[in-house]
């Protein structure tokens, strides 16, 4: 029989959703990049957030307020657990645009599935997650939440809340310009219209389903050339300051292709040498940097498991 941990510690990556044209649909993992949760068992059968670190004091601490409480609350329900429990949360995700609550209600049913049995797979605790992001974002997608959980690049149907991996494109160097201001995905989609004309759909379809095909076979050269958004970026530019200027010095510099991470206010770029990625990087700072604006730089690669159980330093299991 398996034993079940009292304790356990759980890693959740960022994300870039859309990937582009991919709008609420695509979304892709990043390596390196996420949210760590301590996570235990406590008698009482509530959730309580001990305590996070790396937020600056912005997030809330009220379990039904954050999403790794609200993501927890509802799977400790739907599980009847017996008891409850208490997180430590590490945020490690950099600004806006790369799923930071999302990775945040990853993390948490991740760990509470563990703590009670790992009852459910990966594809059922995505509703979970979803549900929680949606608490707070205003809308529910899963274009965060999909390749948090699963890793790699993810297609989803908010409808039907399914999550399916296309594939990880090993070779790719995906670049992140984060700038020192937020964009609140909120507001973000207020910019959105609420109908769209024939051709710009036709065309944004026609670049998503490409790049769906290019993850699933592996074309690096071919997905990095798909990211091209006719629809959200063109109304989402102008919320984030110099961004024709950083994405211009991106493609100049190199990469495939370029864009709006998500919501903004990230700019990711896409190559697939690592030594390039360096100098698009540079490019896309000294961009954002002509326009005033100071801006942190991760260049990475895309994430090939996503959520998942990790070992503390001692050695020893959680």
């Amino acid at each position: 029989m398996k034993s079940i941990p009292g304790e356990v510690t759980v890693f959740a990556p960022a994300s870039i959703g859309n990937i582009g044209p991919g709008f609420d649909v695509l979304g892709m993992a990043l390596a390196g990049v996420g949210d760590l949760i301590l996570a235990s068992r406590i008698p009482k059968k509530t959730v309580i957030i001990r305590e996070i670190q790396g937020d600056q004091g912005k997030l809330p601490r009220e379990a039904d307020q954050n999403t790794a409480g609200i993501a927890a609350l509802a799977l400790l329900e739907y599980l009847k657990a017996p008891e409850g429990v208490e997180f430590s949360l590490r945020k490690g995700i950099p600004g806006t645009g790369l799923g930071s609550s999302a990775a945040s209600a990853v993390a948490a049913v991740f760990a509470v599935n563990l703590l009670f049995g790992e009852r459910l797979t990966k594809d059922q605790l995505v509703p979970f997650a979803a549900q929680a992001e949606s608490a707070v974002s205003g809308g529910y997608f899963l274009d965060n939440v999909g390749p948090s959980m699963m890793g790699g690049i993810t297609w989803s149907h908010p409808l039907t809340q399914g999550v399916i991996p296309l594939g990880r494109l090993p070779r790719a160097v995906v670049v992140v310009a984060t700038p020192d201001f937020p964009v609140l995905t909120k507001d973000s989609r207020k910019v959105l219209p609420k109908e769209v004309p024939m051709e710009i759909h036709i065309a944004n379809l026609a670049q998503a389903s490409l790049m769906s095909w290019a993850a699933a076979k592996g074309n690096l050269e071919l997905f990095g050339r798909s990211i091209i958004d006719k629809m959200a970026e063109p109304l989402r530019a102008p919320l984030i300051t110099g961004f024709s200027d950083v994405k211009a010095a991106a493609l100049e510099a190199g990469a495939l292709g370029c864009s709006i991470a998500g919501a903004g206010a990230s700019v990711f770029a896409v190559t697939g040498n690592l030594a390039l990625g360096e100098k698009i990087g540079l490019g896309m700072e000294r961009a954002f940097r002509d326009h005033g604006v100071w801006t942190k730089i991760t260049v990475t690669r895309i994430d090939r498991w996503g959520v998942r159980r990790v070992i503390r330093r001692t050695g020893k299991k959680d």
